[in-house]
C-alpha cells in the first residue's frame, strides 16, 4: 500500500515493461471524482509527474490531447498524444476511461522524447451514494535510452500518487458532475 492505494505490478507478456494497477475505495461521491477528473483544467492538479497539456477536441464521452511528464533532471520528459473514450454502465454504476497513445500532426516531436500509452485505464464505481472505488492501470513505453529497471523504478509509484491526487483535488474542487449525480441519485435513491 501507498498513499491508501493497493498497488500491484504485473508481467505484460511480450514486454520487458511492467504494468502497474492501483485500487482504492474512498468516501466520495463518484459525481465529485468525474467533475475533477474530465476537467482538463484540473489535471495540473492531480496527475503525477504533470507539466502541460493541450486539448485540442472534447465530447462529453472523448477527448483527444497532448500531454507532458516532467521527469528528474536527468531524463528527459516524456509526451503523449492521447485519445480517451469513457463508457458508462449505468446499471452497474462504473464509469471506465480508456486511454491509448494516437498520432497527430498538430503536435510534433520536438520538446520531449514521445512516449506509447499502450494499456492504460480508469475505471470508477460507485459503491453508494457516497463511496467509490477507484482503480488505475498503467501499462507505457517511455521509449528513448531508459533502461527497463529504471522505467519499472519510475513509474510503480505512479498509480498511488495519482489517485490519491485526484481523491484530493475533488475535495478542494469541490465540483458535480451533473449527469452523473442524475443517474447516481436513481440509482441510490435517498
Amino acid at each position: 500500500k501507498d498513499r491508501g492505494v493497493n498497488v500491484m505490478r504485473k508481467q505484460v507478456k511480450g514486454s520487458p515493461l511492467m504494468a502497474f494497477r492501483g485500487e482504492i475505495v474512498e468516501d466520495i461521491s463518484l459525481d465529485v471524482l468525474i467533475a475533477t477528473f474530465t476537467d482538463p483544467k484540473q489535471r495540473k492538479y492531480w496527475v503525477d509527474k504533470y507539466h502541460s497539456h493541450k486539448t485540442f477536441k472534447k465530447t462529453p464521452i472523448m477527448e483527444k490531447y497532448w500531454i507532458r511528464f516532467d521527469l528528474p533532471i536527468i531524463v528527459s520528459d516524456r509526451d503523449y498524444v492521447l485519445e480517451s473514450k469513457a463508457t458508462i454502465d449505468k446499471e452497474k454504476g462504473i464509469i471506465e476511461v480508456n486511454i491509448k497513445s494516437i498520432t497527430n500532426k498538430k503536435f510534433p516531436e520536438d520538446c520531449c522524447v514521445r512516449a506509447e500509452a499502450k494499456r492504460t485505464y480508469y475505471r470508477f464505481t460507485a459503491l453508494s451514494r457516497t463511496k467509490t472505488r477507484l482503480e488505475v492501470e498503467v501499462h507505457t513505453d517511455p521509449k528513448g535510452l531508459l533502461p527497463n529497471w529504471v522505467v519499472n523504478l519510475i513509474q510503480k509509484k505512479w498509480p498511488s500518487k495519482t489517485l490519491s491526487g485526484l481523491i484530493k483535488q475533488a475535495r478542494k474542487n469541490k465540483g458535480s458532475h451533473k449527469d452523473t449525480l442524475a443517474w447516481l441519485e436513481k440509482k441510490f435513491p435517498g
